[in-house]
């Protein structure tokens, strides 16, 4: 079997990693240690990977993992 490793935020990860040849969005974000209820995954071409959506991962592939900005409460001025 060939190796296969992709790049999550500009680092490496492959089957030691838990780099399958097809993954969920979930799965992308957890190598990130981003939980998947508060992620937001991008693809190569930038498009945006359901949480639940499994994609093919192709060797080399590059993906983004942000977490949601959750906005609570208020921001207070200087203290």
């Amino acid at each position: 079997m060939e190796h296969l490793h992709i790049f999550v935020n500009r680092r490496k990860f492959d089957e030691t990693n838990g780099v399958k040849p097809e993954m969920t969005g979930a799965e992308i974000a957890a190598l990130v240690n981003v939980p998947a209820d508060n992620a937001i995954v991008r693809g190569p071409r930038g498009e945006e990977i359901g949480i639940k959506e499994t994609v093919r991962i192709k060797d080399g592939e590059q993906f983004i993992v942000t977490r949601h900005v959750v906005e609570g409460g208020h921001v207070s001025g200087t203290h």
